[in-house]
């Protein structure tokens, strides 16, 4: 029997080490909550410059990961690669077979007023962001699929 022996190299594509990106709405500006009579500004949201946690259902206990917030247009969102561990996993689970249904955000108000019965917050310091059922300011999330795998084989 004749072998042929090659060399072979397996290397892996960087952008597998995420179970998916997480891509969804926190918040848009200007809408009302849809469970309270709320509505922030547009810019009221400041944050860390690093950024901030993403949890599940705002345990402070279930950190997923951290990330910084993008405004686009009157929305500030969320796109970012969840991390390969036992959360970030989960998190692409349960928000693909509709567990966590939307985003929630963790904030103090350092300005704020009325008008009409609504709280118009006008300043206000984001710390947190959260993954939950039942999303009070309309915002969405979703999981979109991992990039598929590529293999480099030299023969």
């Amino acid at each position: 029997m004749d072998e042929i022996r090659c060399a072979i190299e397996y290397r892996e594509d960087e952008s597998r080490q995420s179970p998916g990106r997480i891509v969804g709405t926190l918040i848009t500006y200007g809408k009302c909550a849809r469970d309270r009579a709320e509505v922030f500004a547009p810019g009221a949201l400041q944050w860390p410059d690093g950024g901030i946690i993403l949890n599940e259902q705002h345990n402070r206990q279930a950190p997923i990961m951290r990330f910084v917030p993008e405004l686009d247009g009157a929305e500030l969102r969320i796109d970012a690669a969840l991390p390969d561990t036992q959360r970030g996993r989960d998190a692409a689970t349960m928000i693909r077979n509709g567990t966590f249904t939307g985003l929630s955000i963790e904030f103090r108000s350092r300005a704020e007023g009325r008008s009409a019965g609504v709280r118009q917050i006008r300043q206000a310091h984001l710390s947190a962001a959260a993954l939950v059922d039942s999303p009070s300011h309309s915002s969405t999330v979703e999981v979109r699929a991992r990039p598929s795998a590529r293999r480099r084989v030299w023969l």
